[in-house]
């Protein structure tokens, strides 16, 4: 267009229809080639950019149809449903076998598995009965969630101390199976985000776990007494300072004029600080000891 030279009286907007329907405008230069340079920019850049939508059409038919394959039940499918559920289990159970916790990598990849197979079988049933009634992909899944608890229970301790240890682990065992039984269905962004959001959980829960203990204002309590009067009576003088003693369990006691050892919980006031409500109680008459649990 440098060599075209436009005159003002022959600036003359034009447009050409294309044979896909689309146009294109031009300028009437003082010059042909001028003027046919001008239109085969134009058809150029349109070109490319009939390019670009095929590529990105091709891209978008090759994901639904990958998509769509792995979605339905086949043998394909079947295979990177179970591998996914292995990642996902294996990625689950990497946090509690560095805790060193009961259950570990391998339990939850095979529960993560073990519910991925259940829910393709019970899928498998629905879809070959051929309508016969006798198939229903959501009742075998149901027996997994309510039958994983067996494991569960057997990674709870309760300790001497009245401490249970396990709990986080029967959950993520629970997790899993879920987690499996969304693979096994084919729903393979929400078994992905679950996993993620369940390692978010074991990775920075712990901080937020740390502030609301030191926040806290209730307290499991390991305290001794001269003996059981002395006890009553300071647990009726602390409730008067805002300082309240429950769920008190004896844990040895030789008879009413020796000491007394409980554990139990204390709960302060709010605006007490911990070093404080402590220093009150050590500081009462009766009290041999008391310490955190």
């Amino acid at each position: 267009m440098k060599n075209c030279v436009v005159r003002r009286t022959e600036r003359v907007r034009l447009t050409r229809q294309l044979s896909n329907g689309g146009s294109v405008v031009y300028g009437v230069c003082a010059g042909q080639n001028g003027r046919i340079r001008y239109w085969r920019y134009h058809r150029r850049k349109i070109m490319i950019q009939q390019e670009r939508g095929k590529f990105m059409g091709g891209i978008l038919g090759a994901y639904n149809a990958i998509s769509d394959y792995l979605h339905t039940l086949n043998m394909g499918s079947t295979l990177f449903r179970l591998i996914l559920a292995m990642f996902l289990g294996c990625l689950i159970g990497i946090d509690r076998g560095m805790k060193k916790r009961v259950a570990g990598v391998k339990t939850h990849m095979i529960v993560c598995m073990g519910a991925t197979l259940v829910m393709m079988t019970g899928d498998f049933i629905h879809v070959y009965s051929n309508g016969a009634g006798i198939g229903d992909t959501a009742r075998l899944g149901a027996q997994v969630v309510s039958g994983i608890g067996f494991l569960g229970v057997g990674t709870i301790i309760v300790t001497g101390q009245r401490h249970v240890s396990g709990l986080t682990t029967a959950a993520s065992l629970w997790t899993s199976a879920c987690i499996g039984l969304a693979v096994g269905i084919g729903f393979y962004s929400g078994a992905i985000f679950t996993t993620l959001g369940l390692i978010l959980v074991f990775k920075y829960a712990k901080y937020i776990e740390v502030y609301v203990e030191e926040h806290s204002n209730t307290y499991d309590v390991y305290m001794e007494f001269e003996n059981e009067d002395k006890m009553s009576m300071v647990i009726k003088k602390l409730r008067e300072e805002d300082i309240l003693i429950s769920n008190v369990v004896i844990i040895k006691k030789r008879s009413k004029t020796q000491s007394v050892v409980i554990q139990a919980t204390m709960e302060a006031a709010k605006w007490k600080a911990r070093h404080t409500v402590f220093r009150e109680v050590r500081q009462q008459e009766g009290v041999i000891s008391v310490e955190e649990i």
